[in-house]
């Protein structure tokens, strides 16, 4: 299946990474699929940890060549380019509304392995995108994202003491002139400033006041 773009509606907003540089927060996100490999799928259950709800957590660094040239294939030729080798395993069981503002100048991507059907909501987008296995995403880390169960509204702890957990391969884009273009990303200060310093409710993912 061909990624494609979807472009939001969220306010202009702009982000501030920890090394001073500031550029707009992407104002589209990108879906598609690509069903992973029966080894692929042991490699991810194998990485399955004993982890508490609610957070992501990074499992492990790694680098597969294959792995790299089948999600290169799903990205297509104007995302591939920029696709970082390394991967990094993700682990969760639901996920609270956060942002991931260590990130500078890169897109994040995630491919679910294995997992229950969730979505990926972006509350401040008015998105939510399939994230079951096969499924692809890729999006502004600045922006503030959850991962649900699908229908859910807003994050509780109580719904995911029980759930499956969802492991996925984490990869990142360079924001290269074409990714900056295909994904609406100008530098400079635009509209409001999202850093590490902005507060996020973890059960919404609303944004303080400030």
């Amino acid at each position: 299946m061909k990624m494609r773009l979807i472009t939001h509606t969220a306010p202009v907003a702009s982000c501030l990474s920890a090394s001073g540089n500031s550029r707009s927060i992407a104002n589209k996100v990108a879906a598609g699929e690509c069903a992973p490999g029966a080894a692929l799928q042991a490699r991810a259950r194998h990485a399955l940890r004993n982890r508490p709800v609610g957070k992501v957590h990074a499992l492990g660094t790694w680098r597969d060549p294959a792995a790299h040239a089948q999600l290169g294939a799903a990205l297509g030729k104007t995302l591939t380019p920029a696709l970082r080798a390394d991967f990094e395993w993700y682990q969760c069981r639901g996920a609270f509304f956060h942002n991931d503002a260590h990130y500078d100048e890169r897109m994040f991507g995630i491919w679910c392995i294995v997992g229950p059907p969730a979505e990926l909501v972006l509350p401040r987008a008015a998105l939510r995108l399939a994230a079951g296995p096969g499924t692809i995403a890729v999006f502004d880390p600045y922006e503030v994202h959850g991962v649900l169960a699908p229908e859910c509204g807003a994050y509780a702890a109580d719904d995911y003491r029980d759930a499956e957990a969802s492991v996925f391969v984490g990869f990142e884009l360079d924001i290269t002139a074409p990714i900056a273009t295909a994904f609406g990303i100008t530098p400079g200060e635009h509209g409001r400033v999202i850093s590490s310093h902005t507060r996020i409710a973890a059960s919404s993912g609303a944004l303080d006041s400030g």
